[in-house]
């Protein structure tokens, strides 16, 4: 494969076991290959997060002439290519459906939803003396989330912090147990804890995941209100959610 198609199959996830072998060889001896896949993997990503605030105003704002990079004539990759022309024959019934139908809805909670970090209790790997908050926190670290929620709910009977509810919260969230979620999110946010706005964008994603809409705007507009964490987000989705 030439190189134009070895970024293409990289970016696409396509490439066989040796042919990503190569790709590594020359992203450490070429670079201009280099620049070039980070070029594509930046823009791939720039358009999941731009796609969506777009789609309400495509038909009055839809350019697929953008000049990504200054001074050089960028050819459409074939993965952009069969990007746009599926966006376009998709737009017509991705548009009817837009007003909070529950498919909707899901994508715009899928596009913001993500784990919150542990700001807690930090893991130093390695450490031969796991006391139970280390094992609780490595295991929501490692995405183990049914072993985390067991961790965090004897946590909870020993230790009884605030935050212990916000953490158990988002990994309900993660085992799609949202309804469960709701009440422990409540609780975190009355009791005035540090990580109350943070709680208030979980809480609007949880009643977003379970197609109350009207509460997830409360939660939204009062995380307008503290104007801290998520602003532009919240905003963002708001106004899809109009």
């Amino acid at each position: 494969m030439d190189k134009e198609e070895l970024i293409n199959g990289y970016i696409e996830g396509s490439l066989s076991e040796s042919q990503l072998e190569e790709v590594t060889h020359l992203l450490n001896t070429d670079s201009e290959f280099a620049s070039d896949l980070k070029f594509e993997e930046e823009l791939k990503i720039s358009l999941k997060i731009e796609e969506r605030q777009e789609l309400k105003d495509m038909f009055a704002t839809l350019n697929t002439k953008k000049e990504f990079k200054k001074g050089k004539l960028i050819l459409m990759r074939p993965w952009l290519a069969a990007a746009s022309i599926a966006l376009v024959v998709g737009l017509t019934s991705w548009f009817f459906f837009f007003n909070n139908s529950s498919a909707n809805l899901n994508e715009l909670y899928i596009s913001n939803f993500s784990p919150y970090e542990n700001v807690v209790h930090p893991i130093e790997r390695g450490n031969q003396i796991e006391d139970l908050m280390t094992r609780a926190f490595t295991a929501y670290e490692d995405e183990d989330y049914t072993k985390a929620l067991e961790l965090f709910k004897e946590l909870n009977v020993k230790n009884n912090d605030s935050y212990i509810d916000f953490y158990e919260a988002i990994i309900l969230m993660q085992l799609n147990r949202h309804e469960e979620s709701v009440a422990l999110l409540n609780n975190y946010i009355q009791q005035n804890g540090e990580l109350k706005d943070r709680a208030h964008w979980y809480l609007a994603l949880t009643y977003l995941k379970l197609d109350d809409v009207a509460k997830s705007k409360v939660e939204l507009q009062k995380l307008i209100t503290l104007g801290s964490f998520k602003l532009s987000a919240a905003q963002e989705l708001l106004v899809a959610l109009e």
